[in-house]
């Protein structure tokens, strides 16, 4: 059968196994929550962050795509006809008549390097390059002639690596297209939605500010344009050459004759430009715009709508922290539950320790009082009833009922006083005492005590200590010097010696009194159980031999520290047991 100590042992086990699994499982819980609570803390700061950053990129890029929108056909015409010449603001130079547009060239936009117009020939011209003499036309057009071979020498390029009917086909699909808009996927997430929302709202914002500010050269019967003139839309065309180019480029028809005019943009530049407007939003990250056609569900959330790109944020560090200290919570909770647990473990061990030191106080007390009771008992009807009439038999047996009078009144008072002293009711009458004459006071009691079991007392006190005065009770002295001595009669009283010591010496500001004999002694393993309460160490509780219940040396050591010293056991070289009283000097 499991003794009461395992069975509450095992409840603890368990209950403390349930604590612990159901704070785990909690934190667990709490930390996936906040983990999910982080993450969608970023995604709202990041998108937060696009959107803005996607509505500056495209307010700025917007007007330039207008001014661009706005240019008339002659514009990207490097040969217009003779006949409107002079209305678009051209001249005519040299020996062959070329015509040049003096207001383009030289001053194009640094991110719209180069407008040119191809027709049906699959030849790129360019106002920006005109033929003929460089010379001459950088005089009369007042323009550093580097201008123009810069211009001719990115015509030339463009010329060779530009797929002429790709570009065709392309602007004729975006025109047809209409506005481009992205389209919300059924089941997506409502933050995609409303991204793709965003998306369409700017779009349809860059489109109306391109086309209404183009509509003011577009319209028929403008005088920046022939009657039979029909313009298209500007629309951004990616062309996969060997270097990808970005153009805007739109459809031209005149007397069902149709061109494409479009205007190349240094991307590198207009990415520089872009990411410039929108570096305090992302300054803990890496921005860059990256093309994109053809944008996936997820890419739809940071999409521009003036240009075929995507803004892409790489974040280093999260962009916005939880705002629950989940870390807080969880190591306090954990700290209050282990604590607790190691609380109610320690009262739970104290309370089991206390209640056997009771069971075992219970059968020490009783055998105590059941054997000297018993004497009584015996003796006393024996001596009534005048079975004993031997003068010397009687004297024998009242000695016995003496002994064991004074056995029963000591382990009374032992457990008097103990109560008292565990209630904190004990009160020590303390005042001015030599040494020397406290030690001659108490003596001739202990010699009494070692005298019943033949043993002796040896006392020495030297000099220091002859002259010492503390202040002290000298009634609780002597109860932990009898509890002592008592000790030494029972366990000492078998061995060769038969003498105690007690020797009174000072040491700095404390006297010790040390009572050691030349018995067994206490071994190691046992040293501090001797002052647990009701532990008698290696000793059974119910012995015959060595009776006491185990409060003395407890009893012993709380007077010591309640008159302000200590009780402790020393390692005696010789053998025995070698305890040391000490005292705090007046």
């Amino acid at each position: 059968m499991t003794s009461p100590r395992g069975r509450a042992s095992l409840w603890f086990v368990v209950v403390a196994g349930v604590m612990l699994a159901v704070l785990s499982w909690l934190t667990v819980a709490l930390l996936d929550l906040d983990e999910g609570e982080r993450v969608a803390r970023r995604q709202s700061a990041l998108h937060e962050r696009l959107r803005l950053a996607l509505w500056r990129m495209d307010s700025w890029l917007s007007p330039q795509l207008a001014r661009e929108t706005m240019r008339p056909p002659g514009d990207y015409r490097a040969f217009p006809s003779a006949s409107n010449a002079w209305t678009q603001g051209f001249r005519k130079i040299g020996p062959d008549e070329v015509i040049v547009q003096s207001p383009l060239l030289g001053a194009e936009s640094p991110l719209f390097v180069l407008h040119f117009e191809v027709r049906g020939d699959d030849v790129l011209r360019s106002p920006q390059a005109p033929l003929g003499n460089e010379r001459d036309f950088a005089e009369a057009n007042g323009i550093a002639s580097e201008v123009l071979e810069r211009a001719r020498s990115q015509l030339t390029e463009l010329q060779g690596a530009l797929p002429c009917d790709v570009l065709r086909r392309k602007v004729g699909v975006l025109a047809q297209a209409g506005m481009v808009s992205c389209e919300i996927v059924p089941d997506s997430p409502q933050v995609v939605q409303q991204s793709v929302n965003e998306f369409n709202n700017r779009r349809r914002a860059v489109v109306d500010n391109v086309n209404n500010d183009g509509n003011f050269y577009a319209n028929p019967g403008s005088n920046l344009i022939a009657a039979d003139e029909v313009i298209g839309a500007m629309v951004p065309v990616w062309i996969d050459a060997p270097t990808p180019r970005l153009l805007f480029a739109r459809q031209v028809s005149r007397n069902g004759v149709a061109s494409v005019q479009a205007v190349l943009v240094d991307w590198l530049r207009l990415q520089h430009e872009l990411l410039r407007l929108v570096q305090d939003l992302f300054v803990d990250c890496d921005a860059r715009i990256e093309r994109c056609e053809d944008p996936t569900a997820e890419e739809q959330l940071s999409m521009l709508a003036s240009v075929p790109a995507r803004l892409v944020v790489d974040m280093h560090r999260p962009l916005a922290d939880s705002e629950l200290p989940v870390s807080v919570i969880l190591w306090t909770t954990w700290g209050v539950t282990l604590l607790g647990l190691f609380v109610l473990g320690f009262t739970l061990r104290t309370a089991i320790g206390f209640g056997e030191r009771r069971a075992r106080f219970a059968s020490a007390v009783t055998h105590e009082l059941r054997t000297p009771l018993t004497t009584f008992r015996m003796y006393s009807e024996m001596l009534a009833e005048g079975v004993v009439t031997d003068p010397v038999a009687q004297k024998e047996y009242l000695q016995t009922l003496q002994s064991e009078s004074d056995r029963l009144a000591r382990v009374v008072e032992n457990v008097l006083a103990w109560s008292r002293l565990e209630e904190g009711r004990f009160t020590s009458r303390r005042e001015r005492i030599a040494v020397h004459a406290m030690v001659e006071r108490l003596a001739p009691t202990l010699e009494q005590r070692l005298g019943e079991v033949g043993m002796s007392l040896d006392v020495r006190v030297d000099e220091r200590a002859r002259e010492a005065v503390v202040v002290t009770d000298e009634d609780a002295v002597g109860q932990v010097l009898f509890n002592l001595i008592d000790n030494a009669a029972k366990y000492a009283r078998g061995a060769e010696d038969r003498s105690v010591h007690l020797t009174a010496g000072r040491d700095g500001d404390r006297v010790r009194l040390r009572v050691c004999d030349h018995g067994p002694g206490v071994d190691a393993a046992h040293r501090e159980r001797v002052f647990v309460p009701f532990d008698r160490g290696a000793v059974p509780g119910g012995s015959n031999d060595l009776p006491g219940v185990g409060l003395g040396l407890p009893l012993a050591r709380g007077l010591a520290r309640d008159l302000g010293g200590d009780l402790r056991l020393e390692a005696n070289p010789g053998g025995g047991a070698c305890f040391v009283l000490e005292l705090p000097l007046a």
